[in-house]
This record gives structure tokens, C-alpha cells and sequence, in this order.
């Protein structure tokens, strides 16, 4: 199971919808895409089935960002965690950092590898990568994990960069599965 969490607000509802409603391509391109659908803040956890491939199901948990204080509660039974985060929120980044460390040094998530989503790059106010990298210190996150963490920057709106996410999401499973 793939687990996906973040701070409230930073668009991880409106990913699984996307994500749900793709049509892949043979050659990873994205088909579809449409507009986007409303959302309503999860309150608890969400479970949602992604296709991944043409046989490929995963099962993504979607834990809403109030919940945080409990998310430890549901690594055992995960893969693979995307941490998401609203590159517009300037005001929730210390906190986000501060969520997404408390994760990484979490004895249940020292095998699991980590997607880091930045969310809503088409919007006009996102920081910068710069931005990211000196409030986050992606550096030294990157250095002293433990974790295999990968980055990507994607727009849940727009759907920017969810094929990346899907295959992320495929390659890293099938790693979880023949461990």
C-alpha cells in the first residue's frame, strides 16, 4: 500500500482523483486529463485503487493533513510514502518541514522509499526551486535520510507531471513487492 500525506490544503484529495481518472497510454503519455474535479477536505483516510499499468492496481491511503499527529499509526502496513506539499503556502512550510522530518526519522519508514511531491507549480505565487531548497535545506534532508527520496514538482490541477507520479508509484510497489 502506498500511503499519502501532507499538511491540509496542499491538493493530495484532488491528486488521487486525477490520478483515479487517467487513461495511460502505451507510452506513458497521459490521455484525458480534463477539468479538474471538486474536492472537499478527507477528513480520516481515503482508500483509493489506481491503475497503474494494464493490470496494475495500487492501492494508495490517503490520510487527511489534520491527522498528523497520528500518521505513524499507519506505517507498518505501507510500501511507499509520498509526502506532499503546497509550493503556495509560504506560512505552512516550517511546519510541512518539521511533519516531513518527524517522518523520516520514524523507525517504520527507514526502508520505505519516499516520493516528496511540490504541488501547484503552474500557480503564479509557488516558490522557487531556490525557495524550496534553502527552507526546506533540501540538502541536508537529502543527505542524512536513510530513505530513498525521490522529487518531483507537479500540478494536481493541471495534471503536469502525473504520468512521473504513476510510474513512480508502479516501480517503487514492484520493489516493495520482491523485497
Amino acid at each position: 500500500m502506498c500511503l499519502l500525506i501532507g499538511p491540509a490544503g496542499v491538493g493530495k484529495t484532488l491528486l488521487l482523483k486525477r490520478l483515479q481518472a487517467i487513461n495511460f497510454l502505451s507510452k506513458g503519455a497521459v490521455n484525458g486529463i480534463g477539468d479538474p474535479p471538486t474536492t472537499i477536505p478527507t477528513v480520516g483516510t481515503n482508500l483509493v485503487t489506481i491503475l497503474t499499468g494494464q493490470k496494475n492496481e495500487i492501492t494508495v491511503r490517503e490520510l487527511g493533513g489534520s491527522m498528523g499527529p497520528i500518521w505513524h499509526n499507519y506505517l507498518k502496513d505501507t510500501d511507499t510514502v509520498i509526502y506532499m506539499i503546497d509550493l503556495t503556502n509560504r506560512l505552512q512550510v516550517s511546519a510541512a518541514c518539521i511533519q516531513l522530518l518527524m517522518l523520516l526519522s520514524h523507525s517504520d519508514t527507514k526502508n520505505l522509499p519516499f516520493l516528496l511531491l511540490f504541488n501547484k507549480i503552474d500557480v503564479t505565487t509557488a516558490m522557487t526551486q531556490s525557495e524550496v531548497q534553502s527552507l526546506f535545506r533540501m540538502n541536508g534532508i537529502l543527505k542524512h535520510a536513510v530513505q530513498k527520496i525521490n522529487i518531483l514538482e507537479i500540478s494536481a490541477k493541471s495534471g503536469n507531471s502525473l504520468d512521473k507520479v504513476v510510474r513512480w508509484i508502479n516501480s517503487n510497489h514492484k520493489q516493495a513487492e520482491q523485497s
